[in-house]
């Protein structure tokens, strides 16, 4: 196992090197495991979300809080010096998604136990302490290489997230950090003064990796061209034409003239948040976006199904034999063809005057 420790690194960086490696993966690459920090904190959203939903655009600028977006899916998340990152990229398996977190989440999950803290694998890709998530996941397949991510969560500031956040008001962002409190849990907060330095987890969690793919460290350095390509990465995944993409219109209700309105459709599924936004000309789909902060492959699924559904109506037969048979060529632990069909009838309901919809 080739082992990576870049220590820390720009934010942007951080976010940029397991794209980088598995865009330069070659089938007879080692497995390869990076563990990183960055040197400030930043924001990044799920490679399906509309970001100006998710945060607070002007908050982040006028605090120079960096946003990017990544090529794997989730929900928007808030990264900073207090956690540990670790990317394993390796040669793509012929799995599922869901194969993919149960084999491979034992490591982080060993590497807790044996700090002291009984954490469990609670599918589809959470790390539990009883109730608390501890840390996040994500995976994805990226040219020829499947990437797992994640962080060990040493400890963690809901207030600084949760003010990062687009949410409706003072009152609900008030009631998002209490809910983050009592959902998320970190390293500092199970184990106290017991707690071990960020180097020393990291060892463990190495280890962890390495009994897990019965494989010995290598430890290794960054190649020039990789160097290179992170650099690629870090400008694109945070350029704000990409961040914000495709969200020139996206105002849910708004009536633009006779006939034409922006509708939006959100449905809560197993596996994630369902947001549907679209341009609705006469009862058809003019154009439309699908996001959402679940986990899809292949990652272009979400793009393909957004083709299939312009000039069709919403609640149609053929909208929903479209979604259907998109919905056969894509992994989507916890969301099914029936959610995003849902999503869509949610969005159809709202009134021409605009209501907001609550997920």
């Amino acid at each position: 196992m080739r082992y990576l420790d870049l220590g820390t690194v720009d934010a942007q960086s951080s976010q940029a090197v397991y794209h980088a490696l598995a865009e330069l993966w070659h089938p007879d690459d080692e497995t390869t495991l990076v563990t990183v920090r960055p040197d400030r904190p930043y924001v990044c959203v799920g490679y399906h979300q509309i970001a100006s939903r998710e945060i607070d655009r002007q908050y982040c600028a006028d605090r120079h809080i960096p946003v990017g977006r990544r090529m794997i899916g989730g929900g928007a998340v808030w990264l900073d010096q207090d956690q540990v990152f670790w990317h394993l990229v390796m040669p793509h398996q012929q799995i599922s998604i869901d194969t993919l977190y149960r084999r491979y989440l034992a490591a982080p999950v060993n590497a807790y136990r044996q700090m002291g803290i009984f954490a469990e694998h609670r599918p589809v890709n959470d790390i539990v302490v009883g109730a608390r998530k501890i840390g996040g996941t994500g995976a994805s397949t990226i040219g020829d290489a499947d990437v797992l991510v994640g962080s060990l969560m040493m400890d963690f500031d809901p207030q600084a997230m949760v003010r990062a956040l687009n949410v409706p008001s003072e009152k609900f962002r008030d009631k998002v950090i209490s809910s983050l409190s009592d959902y998320i849990t970190t390293v500092k907060r199970e184990l106290g003064k017991n707690a071990p330095s960020a180097a020393a987890a990291t060892r463990i969690l190495v280890e962890a990796f390495a009994a897990v793919l019965q494989e010995e460290v290598r430890p290794d350095g960054l190649t020039d061209q990789e160097h290179e390509r992170i650099q690629w990465y870090a400008d694109r995944l945070f350029d704000p034409l990409f961040v914000y993409r495709d969200e020139g219109y996206l105002v849910p209700g708004l009536k633009i003239r006779e006939g034409v309105r922006v509708l939006e459709g959100l449905y809560k599924a197993a596996g994630g948040l369902i947001r549907i936004v679209w341009r609705d000309v006469n009862g058809i789909i003019e154009d439309v976006t699908v996001g959402g902060d679940f986990f899809i492959a292949p990652p272009d699924g979400l793009e393909r199904l957004q083709a299939a559904l312009i000039g069709l109506r919403v609640g149609s037969d053929q909208c929903e034999e479209v979604v259907r048979k998109v919905w056969q060529t894509v992994e989507a632990p916890g969301v099914t063809a029936g959610d995003i069909i849902a999503a869509l009838a949610k969005g159809e309901a709202l009134n021409s005057d605009g209501g907001v919809q609550k997920s």
